[in-house]
């Protein structure tokens, strides 16, 4: 039998990571995150969720692209583009990225830890994952949180580039006030001995 093409191998592993998502339960912080720090109450994810608030919808990492994928490749599918500048929760990991981005991170269906060090930074972070943005905050350096975290914001679709990351994502997340808040406190109290950010 011959080896899967690093392609198909990438393909592959995406679809294992939508539809796992849906059952992804809370992650302990573990030796490969020692500076993961438990999440803020208001954002943490301890039990199952009940309904979003209202004037928000709930979007799912499966929910970011048609499946299986076609010869097209990764296409978008029908929900995301209607959810274009509508307000979203969305549930999902932190990466642990080395340094960290300034005003700015990316959220996985899946834990990840990437770096510079990482020749294979772009295929360890799903494809569907995306960059989640504080919008007032654009200087702050959220200090890495584990565990699954909820976040509400304004989504943004389309391909963006965030400038330091290295990769492209499907969309963007606009926090909404309250969980920029939230990860603000959490930036003020964590020790400032954390990397540089980029």
């Amino acid at each position: 039998m011959s080896p899967l093409s690093p392609s198909l191998a990438r393909v592959l592993a995406l679809g294992a990571a939508l539809v796992a998502a849906p059952f992804l339960v809370p992650a302990p912080l573990s030796a490969g995150t020692p500076n993961a720090a438990k999440p803020p109450a208001s954002i943490a994810v301890t039990r199952q969720l009940g309904a979003p608030p209202a004037g928000v919808a709930d979007l799912k990492f499966r929910d970011l692209f048609k499946l299986p994928v076609g010869p097209k490749g990764l296409e978008p599918t029908d929900k995301l583009a209607g959810l274009d500048g509508k307000r979203v929760r969305i549930v999902g990991y932190m990466v642990q990225q080395e340094p960290p981005l300034a005003g700015s991170f990316i959220l996985s269906p899946l834990p990840v830890v990437a770096g510079d060090a990482d020749d294979s930074f772009a295929d360890d972070i799903p494809a569907s994952a995306i960059f989640v943005v504080l919008p007032k905050s654009a200087d702050t350096v959220v200090p890495p949180l584990a565990g699954l975290i909820q976040l509400t914001g304004t989504l943004r679709v389309g391909a963006h580039e965030m400038p330091g990351a290295g990769r492209v994502a499907p969309a963007v997340l606009e926090l909404d006030r309250e969980p920029e808040r939230a990860l603000l406190r959490h930036a003020k109290a964590k020790p400032k001995s954390s990397a540089k950010a980029r």
